[in-house]
């Protein structure tokens, strides 16, 4: 078990809850909880990977109980949805908590989020027509991108050193296991593409935008670009909202209105891209 008193030391400086530009709207009501979860799970003896797989399961156990449909059974999986955001979020604070952060955790955590999105939009699939559920599915994965990338390309524009941190030294040298260079593999061949996609349309956006190459767009453009407006209007279409907002829509007995919510929030997106592409051609586009 990992000391109790230095836990307590480290959470007398941080509560554990990763620092991000603007949170999502939905994380004000999880954050209070984050610092006491901490501790109780680092008392406990919990490994961040054990949380990790944890709120997998949950999102495993939701999918079955959606695709079952009955209500009682929706209002469970909406209940297990809120659980898997709070150990969402309790995962990566335990491992920054203790020190014990490791490449396998940070791709387990990815990729066990994958598996259970795509488990839900199967169980979803079950009320409505595949073709939308399917449509629903990828769109929400760019959401996320966006909401990742969002945050990154923000603390770039703005000179922040980025969130970063070391394998614990236990792991370096060691061959990589089985399941970390399947949830690597995971991440190398669906997520990284959909990052590098997201930076390069963002990158390419900006240079028409500006009206110049992006190496001759100065710094106070590129704060202007990526600045707390767009962050928060894209970092509010994250994990811990859609969790919320499908609950919602399982206990209101309407399973599939949450794929054509995704759907809008897909237009969102693009509103909110074409939206900020106009404001900053004509606030820096006549100085090019």
């Amino acid at each position: 078990m990992f000391p109790t008193a230095l836990v307590l030391s480290l959470m007398s400086h941080a509560d554990g809850v990763k620092p991000r530009p603007r949170h999502e709207l939905v994380m004000r009501a999880v954050h209070p909880i984050v610092g006491p979860g901490v501790k109780m799970l680092s008392r406990l003896g919990l490994e961040p990977w054990q949380v990790v797989v944890s709120h997998g399961v949950l999102a495993a156990v939701a999918a079955a109980l959606i695709a079952l449909g009955s209500q009682p059974a929706l209002v469970v999986a909406a209940l297990l949805l809120q659980a898997r955001t709070v150990l969402d979020n309790l995962d990566g604070a335990l491992a920054r908590a203790t020190g014990r952060v490791t490449e396998l955790g940070r791709y387990l955590d990815t990729g066990v989020d994958l598996l259970g999105n795509a488990c839900l939009f199967v169980a979803l699939a079950t009320h409505g027509p595949w073709w939308a559920a399917l449509s629903g599915f990828v769109v929400l994965m760019l959401l996320l991108t966006y909401d990742f990338n969002a945050e990154r390309l923000y603390r770039e524009a703005h000179g922040e050193a980025p969130r970063v941190h070391s394998p614990e030294p236990a792991q370096v040298g060691i061959p990589a296991s089985p399941g970390l260079r399947f949830f690597r593999g995971l991440y190398a061949h669906l997520l990284a593409p959909q990052d590098q996609a997201v930076r390069t349309l963002e990158r390419r956006l900006l240079e028409s935008a500006s009206g110049k190459a992006l190496d001759d767009v100065s710094p106070a453009e590129r704060r202007s670009w990526w600045g707390l407006a767009s962050t928060a209007s894209l970092v509010n279409l994250g994990l811990s909202t859609q969790n919320l907002a499908l609950g919602v829509c399982l206990v209101l007995g309407r399973p599939f209105a949450y794929v054509w919510l995704v759907l809008a929030q897909g237009v969102y997106l693009v509103l909110v891209l074409i939206i900020r592409y106009g404001a900053h051609r004509r606030r820096w586009g006549s100085l090019s």
